[in-house]
């Protein structure tokens, strides 16, 4: 299953330097929900996830009209992390 993870430069060094964004992520089920939630929070990065539908809950909040929030019960690998949205270079 595909997951779209806003998240902000910091945590996307984070990511790299350690290999993996560690559980619980967070991510919308829509690019377009996604960038809405960068609106909303100022984040800049969003990631394309893969992610295992078994481990995708549903989040009872987080939601917008663009998309529905899941989380990933466990953690995603750097290889199965692609940017798709950066205000920065070299992300």
């Amino acid at each position: 299953m595909k997951l779209y993870h806003a998240t902000t430069p910091k945590k996307a060094k984070k990511y790299k330097t350690t290999g993996a964004i560690k559980s619980p992520v967070r991510g919308f089920n829509t690019l377009k929900g996604a960038m809405f939630w960068c609106m909303k929070t100022g984040r800049t990065v969003i990631y394309e996830i893969n992610v295992d539908i078994y481990n995708v809950h549903k989040l009872p909040d987080h939601h917008n009209k663009f998309g529905i929030a899941y989380w990933n019960d466990g953690d995603v690998n750097i290889e199965n992390i692609k940017c798709i949205v950066s205000t920065n270079k070299g992300e």
